[in-house]
């Protein structure tokens, strides 16, 4: 009991309940994920492709999302004996997402090569491959005769020109490097997916409802989708729902 001025006893006003405590907290994390998605949104409209993964032209491309209140950083984790390279990309409204993969050696080119390459998937960075055209150089070439049919037959040479063998057409070390993939773009097994329906049916409605919104609103699905059980098909679609369960736990990745 609390005395007030008049002297009069009140009931003490106790602490905050449980269920209006969850109730600020799903609509602090609500109006950080619509963030979220509305400033991915903005980014999205404006970013430009790249010819390569690299992680300086990576950085270059997202300066319009830094400029946003995006952030990233890259570090190493290990879980069960591996070490894996986690990038988090963070909007200054709280909300954050990660994509992760194996860990090549820490600071290494390879490290800054997968650190973009994760970092592009996060923000939806397109990736045109350029392909040089693996043609003879045309050089003029001096000859003893001056007829027209001796010009004719040097300036035709070098266009009629064909690769030895099949495999010399893939020759090109420009051609032959490996783009490197977005883990989180990888098919989900069968066995996979039968766990992730049987995990999602389990939930209780709110939660699949809250569930449903803020995989819509980061996905990007049309409003006009009935469902989004048909576009859980992809790594980063189970690790979105893996950051889901973990949040629900109130577990912090």
């Amino acid at each position: 009991m609390t005395t007030t001025q008049s002297g009069r006893m009140e009931p003490t006003p106790g602490p905050t309940t449980a269920l209006d405590f969850n109730h600020a907290l799903l609509q602090s994390r609500d109006q950080a994920r619509a963030q979220w998605a509305d400033g991915l949104a903005k980014f999205q409209a404006q970013m430009l492709a790249i010819h390569e993964p690299s992680l300086a032209e990576v950085v270059l491309a997202a300066a319009p999302a830094f400029a946003l209140g995006f952030s990233f950083s890259a570090q190493k984790l290990i879980q069960e004996d591996q070490q894996l390279l986690r990038v988090i990309l963070r909007h200054r409204g709280g909300a954050e997402e990660f994509s992760e993969a194996l860990a090549p050696v820490e600071g290494s080119q390879a490290w800054q090569a997968l650190t973009a390459s994760l970092l592009v998937g996060l923000l939806g960075i397109p990736v045109t491959t350029l392909v040089q055209a693996n043609e003879p150089e045309l050089q003029n070439t001096s000859l003893s005769g001056n007829s027209s049919s001796d010009s004719g037959s040097a300036a035709a040479a070098p266009a009629t020109e064909l690769p030895q063998s099949a495999d010399d057409e893939w020759s090109n070390p420009l051609e032959a490097q490996p783009v490197a993939l977005d883990p989180g773009l990888e098919a989900l097994t069968q066995e996979e997916l039968a766990t992730l329906h049987k995990f999602l049916a389990a939930m209780p409605a709110e939660v699949r409802k809250r569930f449903t919104i803020e995989f819509r609103h980061h996905f990007q699905v049309p409003k006009e989708a009935r469902t989004i059980k048909d576009r859980i098909t992809q790594q980063r679609h189970k690790a979105f729902i893996d950051v889901f369960e973990r949040e629900l736990a109130g577990v912090t990745p």
